[in-house]
Order: C-alpha cells, then structure tokens, then sequence
C-alpha cells in the first residue's frame, strides 16, 4: 500500500461494519477510470460504473490524482458488488451504483476521507444525508482534497 494513501487504510479497517445490502450484482474489476468510475467485466460484458451520491475531481483539475489514487487502494485487483438506487445508467450510458469491496462501502470511504464530495442526484439519494455528513466531517477536519478548497461550490443539490 503506497504510504501517501496509509492513512486511508487505518480509517477503512476502523470502520464498523454496516449491514451488507441485500440485492447486489457481482462484477470484476477491469479498469479505474478515475475518483468515481470504475470499468467492470459484469456477466461477461464490459459495463462503466459511475459512482452514486458523490464527486471526484475531474482530470486537470486540483487532487484529480490523488482522488484517483484513493479510488486505486480500494477496488484495484477487486471483486466488486454493485449496488441499484433507483436509477439504472445516467445520460451518458454509464451504470449508476453503490460499490463495495468486501465490507467496505467504496462511496462512503471515498467522500469520508475527503477525496470526495457528497452530491445529490435525485431519485438516487438513498445515502444523501450520510455522505453529507461524512463530507462535513473530512471538510472539517481538513481531510484529502479539502485542503485544496476544490470541493467549496456550495451546492450539493443537482
């Protein structure tokens, strides 16, 4: 594990387990794409994977990389298991899920940590509140990439 991201480790093996959901597809990881999309093999098709309820930065803009990197530590090599709100792809074609690793909720360390921003994209705001608060708490706390002031749009609602 690089040591830039050490600190990223510790916090996800402190973190209590949540119950597991209990409708969830199974993908292999091909590719990461950036801080919130994945390529996955999902029944034998190549399917992108945008993550819900968050944002990283996009590619040259401030802790582009970094975000990317902390998104690597967590699903790289990985099985992942996708999670539906409500919503099946975006506009842009990509599907539209929660992502875990073992027990680890991938949004959910992502926005902790601070290398993501909470954002609602109603209907699919099932963990909205969490993230907003998490997002409060790295914000605070001067976590990932609020140092760099990139997360400071002032609206989370979309």
């Amino acid at each position: 594990m690089p040591k830039t991201h050490y600190g990223l480790f510790l916090f996800l093996t402190s973190l209590s387990l949540q119950a597991q959901p209990a409708a969830y597809e199974l993908a292999t990881l091909l590719r990461v794409i950036d801080g919130d999309t994945i390529d996955v093999e999902l029944n034998g098709e190549l399917q992108r994977v945008r993550y819900i309820g968050m944002n990283t930065p996009e590619r040259g803009e401030h802790c582009f990389d970094e975000a990317t990197e902390a998104n690597i530590d967590l699903v790289a090599g990985k099985t992942v298991k996708l999670v539906k709100d409500v919503s099946e792809t975006d506009r842009y074609g990509r599907l539209l899920r929660y992502v875990y690793v073992g027990d680890v909720f991938v949004n959910r360390a992502l926005v902790a940590e601070g290398f993501a921003e909470a954002v609602l994209y109603r209907p699919d705001d099932r963990h909205y509140e969490l993230f907003s608060q998490l997002e409060a708490e790295a914000a605070q706390s001067g976590l990932g990439c609020h140092k760099s002031g990139i997360f400071h749009d002032g609206d989370a609602r979309r």
